[in-house]
């Protein structure tokens, strides 16, 4: 068998593997936009661009808000997207695709020359057999299901793009340590690793961990030494022990940076502590684990805001036996590593690549797209222990095994791709197999909602079964509001009573609950739904609506800006109340002063004819866009002042 598999040539098989990765993809590329993808890609303006000229690209530029620092980027990647292909999801999920096909590529450059140099200097595996275990590394890692939200989930190309970039650079950095090292490869590896990390992390801050990861790859892998595997002195000193010393230096580092992310009103806004996250993310931890090691369909899901939060050590009594079994994988792989270095190297890339997202900030507890690049190290680590293995009996067991894994894995993929490919079906699934997920619930009542709409003759039917999708999502295991806001727009649309209950508790939980993330865009929604005389809020209580997050103590200024500026939208848009607007906007201008909220009030002065003070807003808008980042909203408001200025100026003239 092995002597077939010779015959064939590496590259050929990786084609194969690729071109097998593309199948498996292909059906959930017909799926629609999940999720934020509407909020993050469909809503935002700035995305979709007309030209390639240098303002387009810049506004693009500067387009996101998630993470400190935008994720540029990602953002332009999704303009240039729309620029060519509209906002067709098929078109954005094919270029997913295709950059989770080319780091599939990438792991299999690196796991080449890391099999390459194991094989020189351990003599355990042969150097013929070393490019086609790098293609099994490829293909188990580009089918593993675990990976599939870094591809038919549109936005998260923000961790795939970001993983594209850290891979070059540690495929850059494996071919420079296995060359003879020069100046001149040196140079050019150096500017090649630290350009393609700089991309990463302006794809998406975690690609700042292929810092450590590169890192970690030297320490177990090279150790400091040359190709003739003795080690590397920089002055007298053993270069693994300054790389030893390094590692003494960050952990100091990281203590003095740390402290700022330890705040608790940094979980102001979260259903949970940051003592419950740390806690929960030890069983989070074991969960991504068994869905790596053992993925089943009712596991993988695109929500899990169903997962438990740790209250105590023993509550649930699972959140013990887990920081037992963290600390007893972390100790074995410890004692163990002088004879299995690579239980070490896989488990210790495992924990660097969760070190930002599975830790102490404060984001969400759990999303399968923290694995993407995370499980690789398991998977090459099993792949070189397996093919050490030479026993005769065992081996037909073992490959036949192998193989029937990767089948499996590669079914159950293609079974989520085909699941995908259609929002109906892909929202039932989500609903049957996490019962206790808001947002399932939620995304399967909107779903219904949408059929109401499009087959009046069984609008009955639909509405019945939304209305009992939004009654699952409030009795949910931790419940947002979306179910609350979209019982407003259902009774509205079918013009019954909105019940007084639904108001208060909407109300209520504005105020009091955590204020998450997506209050705001369901606001705005409501807002909108408001003005276009869809929804049917009576006014006194739609204003307590809005403004009730006000009140709420998790909401910074920021937020309440935010807030700010939907009381004016509705105060103008549904009475014409403009001296309630210019109150507002400026509250929130106090609040918060940027770009948008000049533009505002600009606008809401422009429409009153107050066009001195609206030009005045504008100019303060030009002096706060350091970055020119609004320079085309500015210049489109700034052609209305002028237009509304002539116009007067006419009028005049002809009187």
């Amino acid at each position: 068998m092995s002597k077939i598999i010779y015959k064939i040539k590496p590259i050929f098989i990786l084609c194969l593997i690729l071109f097998f990765s593309f199948i498996v993809y292909l059906p959930g590329l017909s799926g629609d936009y999940v999720f934020d993808d509407i909020v993050n890609i469909i809503d935002n303006k700035k995305i979709a661009i007309l030209s390639l000229n240098y303002l387009d690209l810049k506004a693009a530029w500067y387009a996101g808000d998630a993470g400190p620092l935008g994720r540029p980027i990602s953002m332009l990647s999704f303009a240039l997207n729309y620029y060519f292909t509209g906002f067709n999801p098929y078109y954005f999920k094919l270029t997913n695709l295709f950059i989770h096909l080319i780091n599939g590529f990438l792991v299999f450059i690196i796991g080449y020359k890391l099999f390459q140099w194991l094989s020189v200097q351990y003599h355990n595996i042969s150097l013929q057999l070393v490019p086609y275990l790098a293609c099994l590394v490829s293909l188990i890692w580009l089918i593993h299901p675990l990976n599939l939200t870094s591809v038919l989930y549109v936005v998260q190309r923000m961790t795939s793009l970001s993983a594209l970039f850290g891979l070059l650079a540690l495929a850059i950095y494996c071919v420079w340590r296995t060359r003879t090292i020069t100046g001149l490869n040196t140079i050019l590896a150096l500017c090649g690793i630290t350009l393609s990390l700089l991309a990463s992390i302006l794809s998406k801050e975690s690609g700042i961990l292929f810092i450590p990861l590169i890192y970690w790859v030297e320490l177990v892998f090279f150790q400091a030494k040359n190709l003739k595997f003795q080690p590397i002195y920089v002055k007298k000193i053993k270069l693994i022990h300054m790389l030893l010393g390094g590692v003494i230096v960050a952990g100091l580092v990281f203590l003095y940076l740390l402290p700022p992310y330890l705040n608790p009103a940094n979980f102001a806004r979260r259903e949970f502590t940051l003592v419950e996250r740390l806690l929960t993310e030890s069983r989070v931890i074991f969960y991504y684990l068994k869905m790596t090691f053992y993925p089943l369909l009712s596991d993988l899901s695109l929500y899990h805001d169903d997962f438990a939060i740790s209250k105590s050590i023993t509550q649930p009594i699972t959140t013990l036996y887990s920081l037992v079994g963290l600390l007893g994988i972390t100790l074995v792989c410890i004692v163990l590593v002088k004879k299995h270095p690579m239980l070490l190297f896989a488990w210790g890339w495992y924990v660097i690549s969760q070190l930002l997202e599975s830790t102490f900030i404060s984001l969400e507890l759990i999303h399968e797209h923290r694995n993407y690049f995370g499980i690789i190290g398991f998977i090459f680590t099993a792949v070189y222990y397996i093919a050490q293995i030479n026993n005769k009996k065992i081996q037909p067991f073992l490959y036949g095994l192998g193989a029937l894994y990767i089948l499996n894995l590669a079914w159950t993929t293609w079974q989520r791709s085909e699941i995908w490919s259609n929002l109906v079906d892909h929202a039932v699934y989500e609903a049957t197999m996490h019962p206790r997920s808001d947002r399932a619930n939620y995304q399967l009542a909107r779903i219904y909602m949408k059929l109401m709409q499009l087959y009046p003759e069984n609008q009955e039917e639909y509405a019945a079964l939304a209305s009992k999708s939004l009654l699952k999502a409030k009795q949910s295991y931790y419940p947002a509001n979306g179910a609350w806001f979209a019982e407003l727009h259902l009774n509205s649309y079918l013009k019954r009573p909105i019940k007084q209950q639904t108001i208060d508790e909407l109300i209520w939980r504005l105020k009091n609950e955590p204020f998450q993330n997506n209050n705001i865009s369901f606001l705005s929604a409501f807002t909108t739904c408001q003005i276009d005389n869809f929804c049917h809020v009576p006014h006194d209580q739609a204003v307590q609506i809005i403004a009730a997050g006000i009140q709420n103590k998790g909401v910074d200024n920021k937020l309440q800006a935010e807030i700010y500026k939907l009381l004016v939208q509705y105060y103008i848009g549904v009475i014409a109340d403009f001296k309630k607007g210019e109150e507002f906007i400026e509250h929130a201008i106090q609040l918060h002063e940027d770009v948008n909220g000049r533009l505002i009030f600009s606008q809401v002065y422009r429409l009153q004819n107050k066009l001195t003070q609206a030009e005045e807003q504008i100019q303060r808008a030009k002096q706060i866009d350091t970055e020119n980042a609004w320079e085309k909203e500015i210049t489109i408001e700034q052609h209305e002042i002028d237009n509304a200025i002539s116009s007067k100026k006419k009028v005049v003239y002809e009187n």
